[in-house]
């Protein structure tokens, strides 16, 4: 399909493909809603299309499917968390931007959280962990929806001669530019998932299986576990293994790459992949620290294989309550 067909099958068909490619879009799935937004605006320009209309289909669409992932998040914790970000490309950097963005901004970063890529996915989830109040969830999402969708539509609306002149030069190229944009974004596909299988296999053999590490403190050995979390993972799952130092990744400074120079050191998070316990790890390695291993799952695989934790009281969230909707 060229892109001057595109532009009529919008023009019929934009109230209910548009919601399609939003939906796609909030579970990681790269479909085009943006350049599909800026093509209904280009047409609302000429009186093809009503923007009102669109909209409200996307306004409507969207929160449901928001409403869906808060719920399961409000129910089910970090684990909807996880299994959410393993849609992303990068699954351990979406979710730290996200609890970053929450922490610092509460529900307020749901206003901008749909143009950051990645983040749309966990923020409906994460305002669920964190009991955000329903009502104002809703009226967070929404107004991040429409702010979102709003702002590309006025951009195609706006500058609605250039999209046309963009789209009579595409139409020319006809079928070669779909397959150059087709080849692109295979392309930034493969590089992502291929940089991050490198970066696995790096760390695979350093890493330390629970059963081992559970044989080493039985044994007495003197080893110091590390825990990585963020204060929003601790306060999502409230158990640490006994023994354990609370640190946050950014906190390793060189004062504490020389305490831990002479140490065996086990770090374990909340990421998939301990992505985060691996990061950390490859950094204290740079640092001469050599005897370090992220690992292998994480808490959840220590405590899926019953192994002792102790509970704890979550540390203190920076998080404006009222932005955030987190019950006093």
């Amino acid at each position: 399909m060229n892109p001057a067909d595109s532009l009529q099958f919008l023009e019929h068909y934009g109230v209910l493909i548009l919601p399609v490619l939003v939906v796609a879009e909030q579970v990681g799935v790269p479909l085009p809603a943006v350049p599909a937004l800026l093509g209904v605006g280009a047409l609302a320009a000429h009186g093809r299309i009503n923007i009102p209309l669109v909209l409200a289909a996307i306004a409507v669409v969207a929160l449901t499917v928001d409403f869906i992932w808060y719920e399961l998040g409000r129910r089910r914790g970090a684990v909807v968390l996880a299994k959410l970000c393993r849609l992303s490309l990068e699954p351990d950097s979406c979710l730290r931007r996200a609890q970053g963005m929450f922490v610092r901004h509460g529900a307020r970063g749901m206003l901008v959280a749909k143009f950051i890529p990645g983040l749309t996915t966990v923020m409906p989830p994460l305002a669920g962990v964190f009991a955000v109040g329903r009502v104002r969830f809703a009226l967070y999402d929404l107004a991040g929806v429409l702010l979102w969708a709003g702002t590309w539509l006025t951009l195609g609306y706006v500058f609605t001669d250039a999209i046309t002149l963009v789209t009579a030069r595409a139409a020319v190229l006809g079928r070669m530019l779909g397959v150059v944009v087709v080849a692109a974004l295979a392309a930034y596909v493969l590089v992502k998932f291929a940089r991050r299988r490198l970066f696995l296999r790096r760390l695979r053999m350093a890493r330390i299986a629970p059963e081992a590490l559970k044989r080493r403190l039985d044994a007495g050995e003197d080893v110091t576990i590390i825990d990585l979390r963020t204060p929003l993972d601790v306060a999502a799952t409230p158990y640490v293994i006994p023994g354990s130092r609370w640190l946050a990744a950014d906190a390793i400074d060189a004062v504490e790459a020389e305490m831990l120079r002479a140490r065996e050191v086990v770090l374990y998070c909340a990421c998939p992949n301990e992505a985060t316990s691996a990061r950390v790890a490859l950094l204290l390695k740079r640092k001469g620290i050599t005897r370090v291993h992220p690992l292998e799952g994480g808490l959840a695989a220590w405590m899926a294989l019953g192994f002792p934790v102790l509970a704890v009281e979550p540390p203190a969230v920076t998080v404006d309550e009222r932005a955030a909707g987190v019950p006093s």
